[in-house]
């Protein structure tokens, strides 16, 4: 992907600088949106499940339970549902020039992770609020974090590929997004599901992703390197199958759309 976007690096800025100007240019309180919406999910799940529920997460800070597993989320569900349409929504631009099919995809990719740093910072506020003490363990958020944007690209750029083919992908992706929510441990601790289906869960790169990272900056704990050595071969695998597929279909795209 590299080799081939070099040569379309200032296209690739311009279609994420479209997108910023278009997500932020008239609204009123501009990047703030992008820690409003994880803040939001946050303070509502805390209520829910501490006021209402009054389940236990562990030991930690509802607040902090919460948003680590809130900000990943929003960062995959974000991009994911903006590749949907993505290509087939620029049909005009697919069908008269040529330029590597995956800018626009990633676009969608990048300003969705743009939001994600800014909420990242949020959430390392949050962590010296409640006085979490800062580990060398801090820096395995650099893997997992990349971790998170391979596998949130795979998915963008398999459902933008079928979305051309197959239109009604759009509908089918709401619910596949609703069922992964569940399947990743966002509101529940993977310690309280079941042993047997715990295995099954951690299929899904967004649970070991997650649940990592609340152990590396909420417990302060390392990760098990067998663990993520396994999770991030699973996960270059996955990415390196979508591409070569949607390299090869990419042609078909302006006859197709």
């Amino acid at each position: 992907m590299i080799h081939r976007l070099y040569c379309y690096k200032d296209l690739l800025l311009v279609f994420i600088w479209r997108e910023f100007l278009i997500r932020y240019k008239q609204t009123a309180i501009g990047v703030i949106w992008a820690v409003l919406q994880p803040v939001s999910l946050m303070l509502l799940f805390t209520f829910i499940f501490g006021a209402v529920l009054q389940t236990t997460q562990k030991n930690y800070p509802y607040v902090l339970f919460f948003y680590a597993g809130v900000l990943p989320w929003t960062f995959f569900s974000g991009a994911t549902n903006f590749a949907v349409t993505s290509l087939s929504g620029n049909f005009n631009l697919v069908t008269k020039i040529y330029f590597p099919r995956e800018i626009i995809p990633l676009s969608g990719v990048a300003i969705n992770f743009l939001d994600y740093l800014i909420g990242l910072a949020v959430y390392f506020l949050l962590l010296l609020v409640y006085r979490v003490p800062l580990t060398w363990n801090f820096f395995w958020l650099l893997p997992l974090l990349i971790m998170l944007v391979l596998y949130a690209t795979s998915v963008s750029l398999l459902l933008a590929a079928l979305n051309v083919y197959y239109r009604d992908v759009k509908l089918a992706s709401t619910f596949l997004l609703q069922f992964l929510f569940f399947a990743t441990p966002v509101i529940y601790s993977i310690d309280a599901v079941d042993n047997r289906w715990k295995m099954l869960l951690f299929l899904n790169p967004l649970t070991f992703i997650v649940e990592n990272m609340r152990r590396v900056t909420i417990e302060g704990r390392g990760i098990i390197l067998w663990q993520i050595a396994a999770e991030m071969l699973g996960v270059i695998v996955l990415y390196l199958v979508i591409y070569q597929i949607f390299t090869r279909i990419e042609r078909a795209f302006a006859d197709v759309i």
